[in-house]
């Protein structure tokens, strides 16, 4: 509600509590064998402002949450921005050292966090932010228990605190290329993505990430959220038998082990409307398996943390083989060019930086005038992705310009390399990645998960792409992996799979421990 009592949904927390407050008795979260109403989740999120408010937060300071997928973790951020205060919501997978300069980076007046798993994570940030308030969703010795403060204390509404062009949320982006940068957002809610119809969502990635966003589209369309501490195949599967999930994200490589666990064709998918997909290029082979046997419900987005969603491929562009190598085409709303190294915009079928407008683009980082500057310039937000656009408007992403790497004055694209790796029968998954030497010559590297019971080699597949894209393609190593490294995201971790590269040339084998991502 604002100041007149009407529902305030031209701001971001507003519609959320707008959505709750529509259908106060209808499940709104589910969590294991939790079921929280909409009522429940209002109640708690006043009881939560109130504590906070009492505590001393004020509009302006900033709240920085170290907590996983539980219902507490989407209640306390939407009290502390009912109060008008800025959240930030870190990785808990993330290094301690990063997760420090994060925090220190948001301007962190509070830090709220699970006890369960995460205390000795909060004891440094603690350590490092001695002037931090500290709330702790849960008994603990360390800081004051939230839940507890805030349990006696009145749901009865209260009025927001914030204003529309405050900022609401310091998003941090994935990092995988570099430390984290912080977006910002402000409360005022740009006029999309619509809202769509009631649904039940799944989540199983991080809600620090672009799914929080969906979950909070989710309950302010009168939907209900799932949530799930973590990604596991068959945990998804049997949540969207039970709880009738209507729509689920899953970025390609968690999409791939659903498809290749023994329970899908044993579970009742009927269902399931969306399941969105972005963050890394997709298996063309694998994609049309999934539209096989999930039916027609994939919806690919090609997405940043700093504009949201650009283009997107819909379900029935997805029986087209040809599209599926594509992103889409741009929402509506959104205008892409491609320019070239001067600024040039390039002709259809040219490769080069894609460049935003819209109205979902950030209005820039975090305390970083100068990124920002570089970044967004004449209202076009320059992405450091390429690729390029087809006559019909489909865009195709070749990747980050991270990645290319330039091997004897030759650019060598992902897809150069993943291409022909996805192309074997026996590869599931593939991730190119580069590196540099002491002669600071740059060196193409792969990482590749494979079939059950496949017996290919490392150099079975690099003579596999030198034969498809010739030798300057050809990686120095590829790793045979049990799993492709993820972040919170679902996005490939390149800095880990770095690490993993044994020397600069010659093939390497995985290393003890690789994780199988999240």
């Amino acid at each position: 509600m604002n100041v007149t009592g009407a529902p305030d949904t031209a701001t971001h927390t507003g519609l959320v509590l707008a959505g709750l407050a529509r259908d106060p008795g209808r499940v709104a979260i589910r969590s294991g064998e939790r079921a929280l109403t909409a009522q429940d989740c209002l109640d708690a999120v006043y009881r939560l402002a109130r504590a906070l408010d009492g505590a001393g937060l004020a509009r302006g300071d900033g709240v920085t949450v170290l907590a996983g997928n539980r219902p507490e973790t989407v209640l306390a951020r939407l009290a502390a921005n009912l109060l008008g205060c800025r959240v930030a919501m870190l990785y808990p997978d993330r290094p301690v050292a990063e997760q420090v300069a994060m925090a220190e980076d948001a301007g962190t007046a509070a830090l709220v966090f699970d006890p369960a798993g995460l205390e000795a994570t909060a004891g440094h940030l603690a350590r490092a932010l001695p002037s931090a308030a500290l709330f702790a969703l849960g008994q603990t010795a360390l800081g004051t228990d939230l839940l507890e403060l805030a349990a006696p204390l009145s749901p009865v509404p209260i009025l927001p605190r914030y204003r529309p062009e405050d900022v609401m949320a310091v998003r941090f982006t994935g990092g995988t290329t570099g430390r984290p940068k912080g977006v910002l957002r402000r409360f005022a809610r740009p006029p999309r993505p619509e809202l769509e119809a009631a649904s039940v969502f799944l989540l199983c990635t991080a809600l620090c990430h672009g799914g929080g966003t969906t979950a909070d589209l989710a309950l302010a369309a009168g939907g209900t959220v799932v949530l799930q501490e973590g990604f596991a195949a068959g945990a998804v599967l049997a949540a969207v038998e039970r709880f009738g999930v209507s729509r689920v994200y899953l970025p390609p490589h968690l999409l791939y082990r659903v498809l290749d666990h023994p329970m899908l064709s044993r579970t009742n998918l009927g269902s399931l409307r969306r399941v969105t997909y972005t963050g890394c290029p997709a298996s063309p082979r694998r994609l049309a398996e999934a539209t096989r046997r999930l039916g027609r419900v994939l919806h690919q987005t090609y997405s940043l943390t700093e504009c949201g969603p650009v283009s997107r491929l819909a379900p029935d562009e997805h029986l087209d083989p040809r599209l599926l190598t594509t992103a889409g085409r741009p929402f509506p709303d959104t205008e892409v060019r491609i320019l070239d190294e001067a600024g040039t915009p390039l002709p259809p079928g040219r490769t080069g930086e894609i460049c935003v407008r819209s109205p979902a683009v950030m209005r820039g980082y975090w305390r970083d005038p100068e990124l920002t500057a570089r970044v967004l310039r004449d209202g076009w937000l320059h992405t450091g992705d390429l690729g390029s656009l087809d006559a019909a408007g489909y865009l195709t992403v070749v990747g980050r310009r991270e990645p290319m790497a330039i091997v004897d004055a030759h650019n060598v694209f992902p897809r150069d390399v993943e291409g022909p790796l996805l192309a074997h029968p026996e590869v599931r998954e593939a991730v190119m990645f580069a590196t540099a030497g002491p002669d600071r010559l740059e060196r193409v590297h792969a990482a590749v998960t494979t079939a059950p019971g496949a017996r290919v080699t490392e150099e079975q597949l690099h003579r596999w792409v030198r034969e498809r894209s010739g030798p300057l393609c050809a990686p120095s190593s590829i790793l045979l992996l049990p799993g492709i490294p993820l972040g919170d995201t679902g996005k490939p971790d390149l800095g880990v799979l770095r690490a993993l590269v044994d020397g600069p040339s010659g093939y390497a084998s995985a290393a003890p421990g690789a994780r199988e991502g999240a």
